[in-house]
């Protein structure tokens, strides 16, 4: 893999502050990244430290044990659906729970000439949600920014844009500086899933028309 999400948001992730969206694309790039995992335990570790020295000043006279139990156990922790993930699959584990096993059970859609999409609704306060893309080779996404964040992970094949090569496993973490205009350079099929925060705006007066129908 070589490349990764911005240290930002890797911080992010290891305190608990990104959505649900963000987090699942984060941790399933992170499954099969040593270089990633590394810093989120840094951060997971650095954040024990911080708690623990909290609980030592503020809660002196409560057990610590039963302080973590406390907040393992708060009423708006996401429930965790019971599925029999398949440790060998090319889906990451953390994406298995929305899409299945295996890439070949997502349901998809007519999106453009092209291109398929699947939408996953996402059950968090945030307004995020994961949108899978198959793309056929040579296949450009239209020149766009962003009215958010963006994260994008690619699943099977490659894409190319002004950053550089995206190949399985890579993971674009892009922000509303961002302007680009992505290209499928693999031979088959470019799967990914892309979590954002705020729509695309595109380039074109006619890719933003039909953007504000079909909503990625």
């Amino acid at each position: 893999m070589k490349q990764h999400p911005d240290l930002s948001t890797l911080i992010s992730y290891s305190s608990g502050t990104l959505s649900l969206a963000f987090s699942t694309l984060v941790a399933s790039h992170t499954e099969n990244c040593a270089h990633c995992k590394e810093i989120v335990q840094i951060g997971n570790e650095l954040g024990a430290s911080m708690m623990e020295n909290a609980v030592e000043k503020k809660e002196k006279t409560q057990d610590y044990n039963v302080f973590l139990n406390k907040l393992n156990n708060k009423n708006n922790s996401p429930e965790i659906k019971k599925i029999d993930f398949d440790l060998n699959s090319e889906v990451p584990v953390s994406l298995q729970r929305y899409i299945g096993n295996h890439l070949d059970d997502i349901q998809w859609s007519f999106f453009a000439p092209g291109i398929q999409k699947s939408q996953v609704k996402i059950s968090d306060k945030s307004n995020c949600h994961l949108t899978f893309l198959k793309i056929k080779p040579k296949k450009k996404i239209p020149e766009h920014g962003h009215k958010g964040g963006e994260l994008t992970l690619v699943l099977k094949g490659a894409f190319d844009d002004q950053n550089g090569t995206y190949a399985a496993g890579d993971i674009a973490d892009h922000d509303m500086s961002t302007h680009h205009e992505p290209v499928v350079s693999s031979k088959e099929d470019c799967i990914c899933v892309i979590a954002t925060d705020g729509p695309m705006v595109f380039k074109s007066l006619i890719a933003n028309m039909y953007q504000s129908i079909v909503r990625i």
